[in-house]
């Protein structure tokens, strides 16, 4: 029972998909130019709705960019470290966690 219940889901998202693909594809295709935008200030009044909207984007983007920085200089520290430096390191992690 739980096999055709997911079966029947999976044919449910893949007529979603096969409709979304039809939508885009009916729709004419304009690349939107990326233009960057100056930051906004805070000392600006009068700001509309719309612009904390993209000051959230912005500063979303940026923590993204920021952390596959950090995640890619992890990598590759532990890739440049010794395995029985990172054994000795797990094992004291085990110890510390004991007591």
């Amino acid at each position: 029972m739980a096999n055709e219940d997911l079966q029947l889901e999976i044919e449910l998202l893949q007529a979603q998909l096969d409709e979304i693909k039809n939508k885009r594809e009916a729709e004419p295709a304009e690349p939107e130019p990326e233009i960057e935008e100056p930051p906004v200030e805070s000392s600006t009044t009068g700001t509309s709705s719309a612009e904390p909207a993209a000051d959230d984007e912005s500063i979303t983007e940026d923590l993204l960019v920021q952390f596959r920085e950090m995640l890619d200089s992890i990598d590759k520290d532990i890739k440049d470290t010794k395995p029985s430096t990172l054994l000795i390191v797990f094992a004291l992690g085990v110890l510390v966690g004991r007591l």
